[in-house]
């Protein structure tokens, strides 16, 4: 399953639905937007290290992009990212 960088810091932070999505997963994938975003978000060496031993210790797939990954992208932000008065619009 291709995780979004937000899944994988809520799970970083302990949010228990994040955690179990991801344990729930037969594979797991970032894209390496979704990797470059989590290293860019870290707040301190500490945090850094825990994020990098974290994506290594679960085996995360790091994907390249491709037509796919865009696409896939495209379809989750116009879905989920565009907010009308507290609603998303589908």
């Amino acid at each position: 399953m291709l995780f979004d960088t937000d899944v994988i810091i809520w799970a970083l932070r302990g949010n228990v639905r994040a955690a179990a999505a991801i344990d729930r997963a037969d594979s797991l994938q970032i894209s390496i937007v979704s990797y470059m975003e989590l290293i860019r978000g870290a707040r301190d060496k500490r945090e850094l290290h825990t994020t990098k031993k974290t994506i290594a210790n679960l085996d995360f797939q790091i994907l390249a992009l491709s037509e796919n990954i865009g696409h896939r992208a495209s379809i989750y932000l116009e879905e989920y990212a565009l907010v009308i008065q507290g609603q998303t619009t589908k």
